[in-house]
C-alpha cells in the first residue's frame, strides 16, 4: 500500500507542478486501486467511508472560500481511504507541511509581508461583516504565484510513515 500511496502522490504532485491542476482520471483512478486494495487486505468499509467522508466535509468550505482547490481535496479523500479516522491527523500534519511550504514560498517570492496583511485585511472584513466572504487572492499575478497543495500532501504522508 505505501508504495502505491507513493507512486499515486507523486504522480499527482507532478500533474500539479505541470498543470496547475490533479485531473479527475488519476483521482478516479487512484480512488478505485486504493479501494481496491484496501477490500483486499480486509478494511472495513466504514473505515474506508470515514477516510473519505471527514476530509471532504472539514476541507468543503475552504473549497467554497476559494482557499483550496477540488482537485487537493479528492486528493484528501484517496489518501484518506486507507486511513479511516486516522485521516484526521493526516490532514492536521498536511496543513502544517503546507503552511511551511507557503512560508519559505512567500518569503522567497518576497511577499510574505504583502500577503500576509492581505490575509489580515480579509479576516477583519469577514469580521466587521459577520459572514465569510471568498477569499480573493488579488495578489496572485500568475499561476507561478500558486502554491502547490499537493506537494505538502505527499510531505505528510512521508512524515506519517516515517514516524
Amino acid at each position: 500500500m505505501v508504495i502505491w500511496m507513493l507512486v499515486f502522490l507523486s504522480a499527482a504532485v507532478f500533474y500539479d507542478w505541470q498543470e496547475f491542476r490533479i485531473p479527475n482520471w488519476l483521482t478516479g483512478i487512484g480512488a478505485v486501486i486504493t479501494t481496491g486494495i484496501c477490500l483486499w487486505k480486509g478494511v472495513e468499509i466504514a473505515d474506508i467511508a470515514a477516510g473519505v467522508l471527514l476530509p471532504f466535509f472539514i476541507c468543503i468550505g475552504l473549497f467554497y472560500l476559494g482557499c483550496l482547490g477540488g482537485g487537493d481535496i479528492k486528493l484528501l479523500m484517496v489518501c484518506g481511504i486507507p486511513l479511516g479516522t486516522y485521516v484526521f491527523r493526516f490532514l492536521v500534519v498536511s496543513f502544517l507541511w503546507n503552511g511551511v511550504y507557503a512560508i519559505i514560498f512567500l518569503w522567497r517570492h518576497g511577499s510574505f509581508r504583502l500577503r500576509l496583511s492581505y490575509f489580515i485585511h480579509y479576516i477583519s472584513e469577514c469580521l466587521e461583516s459577520r459572514r465569510l466572504i471568498p477569499y480573493q487572492n488579488r495578489l496572485q499575478k500568475s499561476e507561478e504565484d500558486q502554491i502547490h497543495f499537493s506537494t505538502g500532501v505527499l510531505l505528510a504522508y512521508l512524515t506519517l510513515f516515517v514516524f
